[in-house]
């Protein structure tokens, strides 16, 4: 079987790239940057890379084998503006056009729970005529996940200072490997073609109680300070002086968290029964 996959420069890209090529599928990988992906990816037999960009469609070497699944897995932004909207759209459409002339029998779009303009990407799914599965996913419990490393390096700090606002906010993480086998479960399974789902952890909890429960682990105890909360700058500014990270990063978490980041489609449970570690058993796997 061969994949042909796009987005590889987030977290869960990579990683998915060798769950497949790990599970015996030819994995092509579509990057714009081939020796940043070749420098952090170790060489594998089942992973080839092709050069390319979606928005001017140019490809080193051209895609011409046979592709059954086609995965675009959507960037985060700092600015979920009309631009990057745009941008996005044009990219999945030429990256569209190239898993019909592979004859591609699956298109499988990811994105975080909260994409704006989920509706217009659908439409452009179902107008590609492949069958298609969107999966909208909460934030990943693994090692060098972004909020890992944020709850890092926020608890390495003397006094943690937080927004008032991002503290309240609930999501569901979900480990790594959980969200990794319900992926595998979606790629080429009749029963998830032109379905939506949104794949979340076991637990409703706010990101206080997260930082609670990573500062247990790691065996530290500071209190948590709420502060006022800040317009959508201003708190990118606060994250990135309390955390470390760049300010847009910490700008692209803060939109993600604008509201609390619950599952509300969650037919997959129905096809397919997977029980999920805990945050607790997440976070000590990830921290192992």
């Amino acid at each position: 079987m061969n994949v042909l996959i796009t987005g590889l420069n987030n977290y869960l890209g990579k990683r998915l790239a060798w769950h497949l090529a790990d599970e015996g599928y030819m994995t092509s990988c579509l990057v714009r940057n081939e020796q940043h992906f070749l420098e952090t990816t170790a060489e594998h037999p089942n992973i080839s890379v092709i050069r390319g960009d979606l928005v001017r469609e140019r490809y080193t070497p051209a895609i011409t084998e046979q592709v059954d699944v086609a995965i675009y897995l959507s960037q985060d932004s700092a600015e979920w503006n009309e631009q990057y909207k745009n941008l996005e759209l044009l990219s999945l459409i030429n990256f569209i056009k190239q898993a019909r002339r592979s004859n591609s029998q699956q298109l499988i779009y990811i994105t975080r729970l909260r994409t704006p303009f989920i509706k217009e990407v659908q439409q452009i799914l179902i107008d590609s005529y492949i069958s298609y599965t969107i999966v909208r996913i909460s934030n990943i419990i693994g090692k060098d996940s972004i909020l890992m490393e944020m709850m890092k390096r926020i608890s390495s700090r003397l006094v943690i200072f937080a927004n008032q606002r991002l503290v309240k906010m609930r999501a569901q993480p979900i480990a790594l490997q959980d969200l990794l086998t319900y992926l595998s479960f979606i790629v080429l399974n009749p029963a998830a073609f032109n379905q939506s789902f949104d794949i979340g952890g076991p637990d409703i909890l706010s990101y206080k109680e997260m930082l609670n429960a990573y500062m247990k682990q790691i065996h530290v105890n500071k209190p948590i300070i709420s502060l006022p909360s800040l317009n959508n700058r201003l708190s990118a500014f606060f994250i990135s002086l309390t955390t470390g990270v760049s300010v847009s990063t910490a700008r692209a978490f803060g939109e993600n968290i604008t509201q609390d980041l619950l599952c509300e489609n969650n037919h997959i449970h129905d096809l397919f029964p997977h029980e999920c570690l805990t945050f607790e058993q997440a976070l000590k796997a990830a921290l192992a």
